[in-house]
């Protein structure tokens, strides 16, 4: 890397920026598969009653609740063994690995009653979120510090954006070419099978990560002060309410929580949508899902480009608001190849969304910086993780909601019309709703508009932070 006087002028080669965006891959291939296949494989092939099912991942999700703001919060204290290599580095050591191992024992339930099955998922789920929160929170807090100009942030931006939507779209292909649809409650191996796949490829990636995750010395100076360990730990609850009082951090949580409820949201309803609604071939749902991939790959640049000409403020506006349209739109299209144009403009107008997504986030870190005076980035990612994760809650209830009311039959090999409806209001109408609130939040309240964000980089580099 390249050096001058402050350490915003770092510039890191190509295969820093890859070896760290690797972080991207891992998150959201491990989280698709995720969201593709759980609900589905208990619900379908393993035939755990829909309620429990359901009640499952909210206590699931409100594990979330305590556990991502809580492994930042431990994450930012300062343990003398984490001083040679970094906080932030050791934590992603400790837990990358065994995080990936769990995955695959979600597809191990015990062959018993529901509630065994039932405390079985909680359980699991529950160690694997633990362990994600940690190696997540860990590869995202060093973001804003690793990269400290807007030009290398966008630039890394768009190296995440590639490997987020590989990831996207490994987690979505692997397991439709993979999982059989046979009879219902037949086709178990088959997802044991995705889940391996997915395990040793997770594990594969935290290897790669390694180069790009160090933290230099610098790094570790300012996020490990000598006088900060005999120093009392502030309050965490202290903190929380001070997080919960910046309205830019907020109004991005929304917005955040919007995408990733629309992730979770489609990528749990396409298994259904394709094999009750539309009834195509699963090489026309890849030509689809390419479609969408594609369309948000190509769109990249453009909206880096807005980003650095309007500011990310108007670029995850242009995101969260045009995408909102488009899943309305889409809802109402049910014939192939016409839905293709829905879901090429889905994926352009999300395209932003995932380009500006961590480029808008460090805005946000630099501006909460300046006002504590400390790099505790950990906690607040933290936060952002819980509310991510949450919309595998709301995925929850939204299936459970839908499902019981349009009484969708889970061991049978085609649904009523009004299943059928019910799958695409989870599919488009229910993460338009989210969108839309997103879009409310950075339109009215959040105000990181460029001149703001400059004036914070050049604050952060007289505060020598």
């Amino acid at each position: 890397m390249t050096k001058s006087n402050d350490s915003s002028s770092f510039q890191y080669p190509l295969k820093v920026h890859i070896s760290y965006s690797l972080g991207s891959l891992f998150d959201d291939f491990l989280a698709t598969a995720l969201s593709f296949m759980v609900f589905k494989f208990y619900e379908t092939e393993v035939f755990l009653q829909v309620t429990l099912l359901t009640t499952a991942i909210i206590i699931y999700g409100i594990w979330n609740m305590f556990n991502d703001p809580l492994a930042g919060h431990i994450s930012n204290h300062n343990i003398k063994y984490m001083r040679k290599f970094g906080k932030r580095f050791t934590w992603f050591l400790i837990t990358g690995i065994p995080c990936s191992i769990m995955f695959v024992l979600i597809f191990f339930p015990p062959i018993g009653n529901d509630l065994s099955i039932f405390f079985w998922l909680i359980i699991i789920l529950c160690i694997l979120d633990t362990l994600f929160s940690f190696m997540i929170i860990s590869y995202q807090s060093i973001y804003p510090d690793k990269f400290r100009s807007q030009k290398e942030r966008t630039k890394v931006g768009g190296v995440q954006i590639l490997l987020s939507l590989f990831g996207l779209t490994l987690g979505t292909i692997l397991p439709t070419f993979i999982i059989t649809t046979g009879t219902p409650g037949t086709n178990i191996e088959s997802y044991v099978m995705v889940g391996a796949i997915v395990t040793i490829t997770c594990i594969i990636i935290c290897l790669l990560m390694i180069y790009g995750m160090r933290e230099n010395r610098q790094m570790i100076d300012r996020t490990f002060l000598i006088d900060d360990i005999n120093m009392p730990k502030e309050n965490y609850f202290i903190k929380l309410k001070h997080a919960l009082k910046q309205k830019n951090y907020i109004s991005y949580l929304f917005a955040y929580l919007a995408q990733t409820t629309v992730m979770v949201l489609m990528l749990a309803s396409i298994p259904y949508w394709v094999q009750y609604v539309m009834r195509i071939d699963p090489f026309y749902e890849m030509v689809i899902l390419m479609a969408f991939l594609l369309a948000s790959v190509i769109s990249a640049p453009f909206w880096i480009y807005i980003a650095r000409k309007f500011g990310n403020r108007i670029g995850y506006m242009c995101g969260t608001g045009g995408t909102a349209t488009f899943l309305i739109l889409t809802f109402f299209i049910w014939e192939f190849p016409l839905v293709i144009f829905g879901f090429l403009l889905i994926g352009f107008s999300m395209g932003a969304t995932w380009s500006l997504i961590y480029a808008t986030f460090s805005d946000v870190i630099d501006e909460i910086v300046i006002k504590t005076g400390k790099r505790e980035e950990g906690i607040y990612y933290g936060f952002r993780t819980f509310i991510g994760r949450f919309s595998i809650v709301v995925q929850a209830l939204t299936f459970g909601i839908i499902h019981t009311l349009t009484n969708f039959d889970p061991t049978a090999s085609s649904q009523s019309i009004q299943a059928q409806w019910g799958i695409n209001i989870g599919m488009f109408t229910v993460p338009a709703l989210f969108y839309l609130i997103g879009f409310l939040f950075m339109w009215r309240i959040y105000d990181l508009k460029p001149s703001k964000v400059l004036l914070n980089k050049q604050k952060l580099v007289e505060l020598n932070l």
